[in-house]
């Protein structure tokens, strides 16, 4: 069961970065069950870790209640929207821009070795730039484009190996 879970975290962590909290609360609860505890505590490290099974399996799903077609965006649009309190309309528009960004950046992260070669890594910090101008102005000025740039950047930099091979495929 241990490795299960640590497997599907893995594979999480690396499709969405911020889902890292995952990862510590697992580890908090593996160590309260290494502890030694009683019959009682041990009953309730398991029901535990059952609840957070189940977490896990609601983060899987949030792809479709939040309303978007594949894990990828849903991790650029996370980026995006962290630290953000956003409305409805403003997260619609979020949504779209983050479709529109893994969209425009796919030729090129297909590209074979693309992460070791300056024009192709120029070129994808380019794209995601021009996509985050079609952001809310209102939440999110000028000033934090490149702060968002780089995150997704990173992200994209993780996940995309070239050659058509990323995570996403890499997990499946």
């Amino acid at each position: 069961m241990q490795q299960a879970i640590e497997k599907k975290l893995d594979r999480m962590i690396q499709e969405n970065p911020l889902r890292m909290e995952f990862l510590d609360r697992y580890q908090e609860i593996i160590e309260e069950y290494n502890s030694g505890k009683d019959f009682e505590g041990t009953v309730k490290v398991a029901l535990e870790l059952i609840d957070f099974i189940e977490e896990l399996t609601n983060e899987e799903k949030r792809v479709v209640s939040e309303n978007v077609q594949i894990q990828e965006v849903l991790a650029i649009y996370d980026l995006l929207k962290q630290g953000k309190n956003l409305d409805p309309k403003e997260m619609k528009a979020v949504k779209k821009v983050a479709a529109k960004t893994l969209s425009s950046l796919k030729d090129v992260l297909d590209k074979e070795h693309w992460r070791e070669k300056v024009k192709l890594t120029s070129e994808v910090k380019s794209r995601i730039r021009t996509n985050l101008f079609h952001l809310p102005q209102e939440s999110y000025p000028d000033s934090e484009i490149d702060q968002r740039k780089d995150k997704i950047y990173q992200h994209v930099y993780s996940s995309y190996f070239g050659g058509g091979n990323s995570v996403y495929k890499q997990s499946a």
